[in-house]
């Protein structure tokens, strides 16, 4: 007979049979939540977090790591220049005009 995984959440809770149980994958630049998959939570990359709460948490605590990375570099590399998409729009319509 195998032995059965035990998942704990961050916060320490452990998984119970009928929990609704989150995953998680994070990167420098991206948070995916997606819904319990056995077989996903086995991945050494995937969080597995006990619900709501702590995928909040983990969401905030990504929006303040990027927050602190932005600020971290020059403003010029961290913004791209925007392009003016209001004029687009006009140019379609001197095109139709002529």
């Amino acid at each position: 007979m195998g032995a059965t995984p035990l998942f704990t959440c961050v916060c320490g809770i452990q998984k119970k049979t009928s929990n609704h149980w989150i995953l998680a994958i994070c990167s420098s630049h991206d948070v995916r939540f997606m819904p319990w998959d056995w077989n996903l939570a086995m991945d050494e990359n995937v969080t597995v977090l006990c619900g709501e709460r702590c995928a909040a948490a983990l969401l905030s605590r990504s929006l303040g790591e990027w927050k602190q990375a932005e600020h971290a570099t020059p403003a010029t590399e961290s913004i791209p220049p925007q392009r003016n998409h209001a004029s687009a729009p006009l140019a379609a319509v001197a095109q139709l005009q002529d």
